[in-house]
């Protein structure tokens, strides 16, 4: 029962949500993401459509998501979370509410990166 409710766990649950909830956007409401990454500098550097890069964020988002939630290799993952955090906050622009609303969950993944085996 403590190794469930232990700081590591907790960390990790809540940015598995995170993930978890922008993956379910991506699938059950992918417009959203589109007009994001439409409107952004992305849509002139990406190799595939806005729809299909989409989908890529909808899948990542998931295998994040599950990884963090079951630990595979969490300091590895929050690693890769914070990359793309970091990634979103340029989308969002630097100077956006939005990207200090995105400062927290990069915070989150950088404290599990640092203190996770």
């Amino acid at each position: 029962m403590n190794k469930i409710f232990s700081h590591s766990f907790l960390l990790r649950f809540g940015l598995a949500c995170v993930f978890l909830a922008n993956s379910l956007t991506a699938f059950l409401s992918p417009d959203e993401f589109k007009d994001l990454v439409s409107e952004s500098f992305v849509v002139k550097i990406l190799p595939i459509s806005v729809a299909g890069f989409v989908t890529f964020i909808g899948v990542n988002d998931l295998v994040v998501a599950i990884l963090l939630l079951i630990g595979w290799k969490v300091s590895k993952v929050a690693i890769w979370a914070s990359i793309w955090i970091i990634g979103l906050i340029f989308v969002l622009g630097i100077w956006s509410l939005d990207a200090l609303e995105h400062l927290a969950f990069l915070s989150l993944a950088v404290a599990i990166a640092i203190h996770e085996k």
